[in-house]
């Protein structure tokens, strides 16, 4: 330890040194007098000094969080398969659950079409008290040669074609 005195102050310039070699187990020899302080280590000596140490604590731990985040990311896969394989069953049951009520509304179109004629006639009789017509209620009338009528539609448009037709059309 070397004390100097520098205007009052003192400095423990010991704590700047470098450290001696020769408390080491691994050291075969130190000389003293060598002014470049080499030091000599045996080759087994070297190898497990440069050998890192393993801590098995620290190596257990390590691989148990590689299992977990491992697991963790093999559950978020499964699910999101999962998932989707639901959605899909989801699409192909509201898919068939609009077929069927399409299939449903045509079937009840065509009962309510198919209805006997007999159970129309009771009903109109004994629900709105409707009678058959009978001859005296019956008029006839005779439509003489030079009448006939036509059907004409409005919501069809006419083309193009159409219209020359009308124009050049005698009659």
């Amino acid at each position: 330890m070397s004390l100097q005195n520098h205007n009052g102050l003192a400095y423990d310039l010991s704590l700047f040194e470098p450290e001696t070699v020769e408390e080491s187990p691994y050291v075969e020899e130190v000389k003293k007098d060598d002014p470049h302080k080499v030091v000599r280590l045996d080759a087994a000596a070297a190898e497990q000094a440069q050998k890192r140490k393993r801590n098995p604590v620290k190596i257990f731990g390590v691989s148990l969080l590689m299992i977990v985040v491992a697991v963790i990311f093999s559950m978020i896969l499964y699910n999101y398969v999962v998932l989707n394989e639901y959605n899909s069953q989801i699409l192909l049951a509201t898919k068939t659950l609009s077929d069927q009520e399409n299939l449903k509304a045509q079937y009840q179109l065509k009962i309510d079409r198919s209805l006997p004629d007999e159970m129309v006639q009771q009903y109109a009789e004994s629900k709105l008290n409707m009678t058959q017509a009978n001859s005296a209620q019956k008029e006839f009338i005779s439509l003489t040669d030079g009448d006939r009528g036509e059907v004409l539609r409005g919501d069809e448009r006419d083309s193009f074609l159409t219209n020359i037709k009308k124009i050049f059309h005698v009659g």
